[in-house]
């Protein structure tokens, strides 16, 4: 069992908290939902998404703050970042290099440069389970650094100099930092190191990041930079600290690099990087909170602005491999509660064919609509909803819900009529040509203008027929006509025998709900007194009643209306 990290508790009540109420995950798939159903071709110049574009994926996310930077032509930082996640997960493909059009270019230019949806590749990460998919994610990232840009130079990619997408705190100078010890670093290894080290710290509680930093100096104080250095390569000795300069004004020509022997240099490099490093990737995906100081400190750039962080419960559980399984909850009033510690995408797509959003939070609300089961099932009858929510629910469907449902799938077969157009059923004949606006088959088209299309068969002698069909219902064609439609068998239906008529009684009963057995009691005797038949059920504090006893029960509620102000209302049926 790993040893819990042992930190100084934080009062938060003084600091700027900062919560990620985004969800990354759900907006990566919302954008490849986006990509995969249109062609959608990148700025010549810049290689950067549509305006249009960004904005309707932006307000598919919600996040209604960025459409405003787009229109004041500004980049979103987060679609930036998952546009970019996107591509080195291998989800969508595009050219990131571009070409130099003639001998005076002095950029590359992306001509024709389309996302392709790399179906193949998405498929593969639905196919893993949520533990899989998440460090999958996380791995990602971890390689990508702060930002996920890939045209920069190995080293810039880190948090020393790259603000992550929703952090706060400023960089350092990328000054020299071709040399020196910073191309020499591994930071995805640093940034594995950080990330157990999170794991051993306790859930939902405020830490100090000052400790954490006390503890990393006491403890892996080489965590960063290893303790060894290696000269470079004309012999001289590598200074520790010689790529990290500060100052105390923002536009100070006088930075100097922090000195290998001051007393408080870890604090100065080692800890602006631990700052950083939580508002990046741990804090976009929603694994810790963090809390600022309200005023600045710490000079350029700042130190000790980050000052405590919590983690979340589902960042151990995926660390520890305790990742609880997506639980999916179907309620008798047709909705679906669907509870999981991340994203459940896959759980999802098996869902959204039948249902509509309600809300998307950590509890996602689904509800069961008639008309988008209808609309998923007429394009694939291979679904089945029953079989489909059976399976990913542990309890057995409320009646009700599975009745409704099964009504639903049988009257999903729908043939829909549009008015100007016609079905030409028959092959296909050269003056076609224009009036057809959908092939079904070789033998079966759907077509406008169609009077005007039967007179020009007619006048090529090709003796069309025409079926005007009534709006109640379909015309039967003629005996002697060919379709490919099966028709009525006139001999069959002679010599088929009488149907024994019968009769079905229907008696329709009322549910009264009371509110206490107090009422309930009382109504029952004044119903007795006036000879109704009822039934009471002190469980679920009903009566019912048939409708023939609707004047007994009406004097009944009378003389309890001298008791009690009474009001009658409708429940609602789902």
């Amino acid at each position: 069992m790993t040893k819990k990290l042992i930190l100084e508790p934080f009062d938060v009540r003084h600091s700027d908290v900062m919560v990620n109420s985004g969800d990354l995950r759900r907006d990566l798939h919302i954008y490849i939902d986006y990509i995969r159903h249109r062609q959608v071709k990148r700025a010549y110049r810049s290689n950067e998404l549509p305006k249009a574009d960004s904005k309707r994926i932006l307000k598919l996310m919600g996040r209604v703050e960025d459409i405003g930077a787009v229109n004041q032509n500004r980049d979103s930082a987060w679609l930036d970042y998952v546009e970019q996640l996107a591509l080195a997960l291998g989800w969508v493909h595009y050219d990131t290099e571009g070409v130099y059009v003639g001998y005076s270019s002095q950029s590359p230019s992306f001509p024709d440069n389309y996302i392709e949806f790399e179906q193949e590749r998405y498929e593969q990460f639905l196919a893993k389970s949520p533990r899989e998919q998440e460090m999958s994610l996380l791995e990602t990232m971890i390689r990508l650094g702060a930002k996920g840009r890939r045209k920069y130079a190995y080293h810039d990619l880190n948090e020393f100099y790259e603000q992550s997408v929703l952090g706060r705190l400023d960089s350092f100078s990328t000054a020299g930092s071709a040399m020196g010890i910073m191309p020499s670093l591994d930071f995805p290894k640093i940034r594995r190191f950080l990330f157990d080290l999170l794991a051993r710290c306790e859930a939902d509680a405020w830490f100090s990041t000052a400790s954490l930093i006390a503890y990393l100096k006491a403890n892996h104080p080489y965590f960063l930079i290893p303790k060894n250095l290696k000269s470079d390569r004309w012999g001289r000795k590598t200074a520790r600290y010689g790529n990290f300069r500060e100052s105390k004004e923002l536009h100070g020509y006088s930075r100097e690099p922090i000195p290998d022997d001051a007393p408080d240099g870890f604090e100065r490099v080692e800890g602006r990087y631990v700052e950083r490093f939580l508002e990046g990737i741990p804090l976009t995906l929603g694994y810790v909170d963090v809390a600022y100081a309200k005023k600045r400190r710490g000079g350029y750039p700042s130190r000790g602005m980050l000052q405590a962080f919590r983690v979340h419960p589902r960042f151990l559980h995926l660390m520890a491999g305790e990742l609880a399984a997506p639980k999916v909850t179907v309620q008798p009033n047709f909705e679906v509660h669907v509870e999981a510690e991340f994203y459940p995408v896959r759980v999802l797509n098996q869902l959204l064919p039948f249902t509509k959003v309600l809300t998307m939070d950590r509890v996602i609300v689904l509800k069961l609509d008639r008309q988008t089961t209808a609309a998923a099932l007429a394009e694939d009858d291979n679904l089945d909803p029953i079989a489909t929510l059976q399976r990913l629910t542990a309890r057995p469907l409320p009646q009700n819900v599975r009745i409704e449902l099964e009504e639903w799938m049988g009257h999903a077969d729908v043939f829909t009529l549009y008015n100007g157009f016609a079905l030409w059923e028959g092959r296909k004949q050269a003056r076609m040509a224009g009036f057809t606006v959908e092939e079904i088959s070789p033998n079966l088209r759907i077509v406008r203008s169609a009077d005007k299309l039967f007179r020009g068969l007619e006048q090529a002698e090709l003796a069309p027929l025409a079926i005007e069909h009534g709006k109640d219902a379909l015309k039967p064609l003629p005996a002697a006509a060919k379709t490919l439609f099966p028709k009525q068998d006139r001999r069959r239906t002679a010599k088929r025998k009488t149907k024994k008529r019968i009769t079905l009684q229907r008696e329709t009963h009322t549910t009264l709900h009371l509110p206490g057995t107090e009422v309930l009691d009382r109504l029952s005797v004044l119903l007795a007194e006036q000879r109704c038949l009822f039934t009471s059920d002190k469980h679920s504090l009903t009566i019912t009643y048939a409708q023939r006893y609707e004047d007994q029960v009406k004097a009944a509620i009378k003389a309890l209306r001298q008791d009690y102000t009474v009001r009658i209302e409708d429940v609602k049926s789902a």
